[in-house]
């Protein structure tokens, strides 16, 4: 069957998480991405881990994308991205605000030359907002929408987020508002310009509290992480060896599998549903007694919402992950089959395939301009001053 966006047309001029993810998202769906990068190399390519020159970042989101790199100050550059673009259906950026449209590459401009063009702009603070101009990173955007502040441990310190969780919300609001772009489009004959604010997407995941705050006028105590701390189901138990259980049997047939499975059905009648400090030390002091092995094994037949904290590894190697055919391997000519964790999505049409690495960014921008019409003089012509690559930049 073929994908659902098989003959969808993506310009990606992406270079932070946000972005990526977003053209991630839509390459795995079947879209015809072609990414636009600068002659240099990113500051993705970069990022950590390093493993022979290689960045396994970069290489986490971007597959099955086609490159071309060009000087984007020149004139020449701004002819063949617009061939670029004069046919896409999508193009997605994630500059500071006003930067594409210093560049010739504003959507007043593009929609100009393409009218059904969907321009999808992810920044920090939004396109209108006083902030707009102001940088920011996931750490900054978590702190200042309350994330961190119900984030904290036991000690009430702010702690540094585990997941990218600003990027990973912008990239999945901004694939989404696409898609309804698109549907919209089939309708009006037009495109749009889509403004996604990564301070926004976050904030959006303090929703059930944010209710409270605003119709009270006051800080919610649910979202004071000292209340959760004090549920004694809906916690977690540092066990035996260290390693740590996430137990929630919060509903009340939930906590009576529980208490029996735990062997401590003296527990049936406490009344487990609000702060609890004395309930949930009793409960700490169980899970005290044995390992993470033992306990899981012990409620491997209690269904009650018990959950090992795995770490990375095993949480890639837990029955879900494998039966869900969540990875799949990425080709790379240096570094062999890197696997990857595929975007989650049903319409995924690389379920179990192999991709290939679009590593020679030389290679690929000729190619490129070759569809594009462009003569083996043209290019020359091009590479001679230096709006294209005429060998691969090292990564020094």
């Amino acid at each position: 069957m073929a994908p659902p966006l098989e003959n969808v047309k993506v310009v990606d001029f992406t270079h932070l998480l946000p972005g990526e993810l977003t053209s991630s998202v839509l390459t795995d769906l079947g879209a015809h991405v072609t990414r636009v990068e600068k002659l240099k190399p990113g500051l993705a390519q970069f990022l950590p881990p390093i493993v022979k020159g290689e960045s396994l970042y970069f290489w986490s989101v971007h597959r099955d994308e086609k490159r071309i790199a060009v000087d984007l100050k020149s004139k020449r550059a701004l002819e063949i991205v617009h061939r670029l673009i004069k046919d896409a259906d999508v193009l997605v950026e994630n500059f500071r605000p006003g930067v594409m449209g210093r560049l010739g590459l504003g959507y007043g401009n593009l929609h100009k030359l393409n009218p059904r063009l969907i321009y999808c702009s992810i920044s920090s603070y939004g396109q209108n907002s006083s902030f707009s101009q102001r940088p920011g990173h996931d750490i900054n955007l978590q702190a200042e929408t309350g994330v961190m502040h119900v984030t904290r441990s036991p000690e009430g310190v702010p702690l540094m987020p585990g997941t990218l969780l600003s990027d990973f919300m912008s990239a999945m609001l901004g694939s989404i508002s696409i898609l309804a772009a698109m549907h919209e489009r089939e309708r009006t004959g037009k495109g749009r310009h889509l403004d996604i604010s990564m301070f926004d997407s976050v904030l959006w995941t303090q929703c059930l509290t944010a209710t409270s705050s605003l119709y009270t006028g006051t800080e919610p105590r649910e979202a004071d992480p000292v209340y959760r701390q004090e549920l004694a189901n809906y916690n977690v138990f540092k066990c035996k060896d260290g390693r740590y259980i996430a137990a929630a049997p919060l509903e009340p047939q939930f906590w009576e599998i529980f208490c029996k499975a735990l062997g401590r059905e003296d527990l049936l009648n406490v009344f487990a549903f609000g702060p609890n400090i004395k309930l949930r030390d009793t409960l700490a002091a169980e899970f005290s007694k044995k390992t993470m092995a033992e306990w899981i094994e012990q409620f491997k037949e209690a269904e009650c919402c018990i959950s090992p904290v795995n770490t990375i590894r095993e949480a890639l190697e837990f029955i879900p992950a494998k039966e869900r055919a969540l990875i799949q391997n990425l080709i790379h000519p240096v570094l062999g089959e890197v696997p990857q964790l595929r975007t989650p999505l049903p319409f995924d049409r690389k379920h179990g395939a192999e991709i290939d690495a679009q590593t020679d960014i030389v290679a690929s921008t000729r190619g490129m301009l070759e569809e594009l019409g462009y003569s083996d003089d043209e290019i020359e012509s091009l590479i001679a001053e230096k709006i294209i690559p005429a060998k691969q930049t090292a990564k020094t």
